[in-house]
């Protein structure tokens, strides 16, 4: 009895594995917002480290973390780093391409509390009353990336995240 138990389990992980297997790897997640305010006051936000960790969302969860910047202050090459032991772990983010008033791309990379590799984009869209701000973040989730998104909806976690960004620099923008 306890063998056929035992095999009954096996077959269902392996079954469940193989599910896992043949999930995509291709991740992407995206929310936008209409910002009253025209992109050029919008676009200093979103192409230096140092004004964009003014309104991303990670810092108030983890006001711990330790944040260094290095290369120009904006643009291309504008990198910042962040340590901590608590939700963000460590990684750093490079912007790796800038065209002013439209779209700043930056290559996330973190190191723990697993590796793993993104591309975020934050593009600026003039519409009436305003700019439609998108930010999306893509990327390939690694085997163990899979079995978590199938137990968490990624979407919404990091989803939410995104909207109290966007809703942080809305409320940053639309002041000045």
């Amino acid at each position: 009895m306890l063998t056929s138990v035992l095999i009954a389990i096996g077959v269902l992980v392996g079954i469940f594995l193989i599910f896992i297997a043949r999930q995509s790897s291709a991740m992407k997640i995206s929310r936008e917002l209409l910002v009253k305010a025209k992109p050029e006051t919008i676009f200093p936000y979103i192409n230096n480290s140092k004004k964009t960790d003014e309104w991303m969302p990670w810092r108030d969860s983890d006001p711990g973390a330790k944040m260094n910047y290095s290369g120009p202050e904006e643009g291309v090459g504008s990198m910042s780093k962040w340590d901590s032991p608590g939700k963000m772990g460590a990684g750093q983010a490079v912007i790796v391409e800038s065209t002013p008033q439209r779209v700043v791309k930056t290559q996330l990379t973190y190191t723990r509390p697993m590796q793993m590799s993104q591309l975020a984009e934050i593009s600026l869209t003039p519409q009436d009353g305003g700019t439609l701000v998108r930010w999306s973040v893509t990327g390939k989730n690694n085997f163990v990336g899979r079995i978590f998104c199938f137990f968490m909806n990624m979407d919404k976690m990091v989803g939410g995240e995104f909207e109290k960004g966007l809703a942080k620099l809305k409320a940053l923008v639309e002041v000045k």
